[in-house]
């Protein structure tokens, strides 16, 4: 009893791990997505979406933010302010590591388009 307990421990804590980890492969989004995508710019021109693709927030908040391992973030702007979002990032919080964006201008953009998620 006491194996099949260590190896369900073990096994849960890969599933985890494996769902917030890697991802640096790109994935084709469908033709209806790619025009908001391309549009999704916001603080001096960064683009937003290749920020959010590089930085692996898609590995646990999903390939649209609906929603994965991590909490939704496509109506993230209906339930936190901008500074908060910021803060969050920043900070980190529940299961997410502090300081994904440390580039001030990114970081501003990514708040301000997520703000926007309404």
């Amino acid at each position: 009893m006491k194996k099949f307990t260590t190896f369900s421990l073990l096994m849960a804590l890969a599933v985890s791990l494996s769902a917030c980890g890697g991802g640096d492969k790109a994935t084709e989004a469908p033709a209806d997505q790619k025009q908001s995508q391309s549009t999704a710019t916001s603080g001096g021109g960064a683009d937003v979406q290749k920020i959010i693709q590089q930085k692996n927030c898609t590995s646990c908040h999903g390939q649209n933010l609906q929603g994965a391992s991590g909490p939704a973030l496509n109506n993230v702007g209906s339930r936190l302010s901008k500074d908060e979002i910021k803060q969050i990032i920043k900070e980190g919080r529940g299961g997410m590591p502090p300081g994904l964006i440390k580039d001030e201008q990114e970081l501003e953009a990514v708040a301000t388009y997520l703000s926007e998620q309404k």
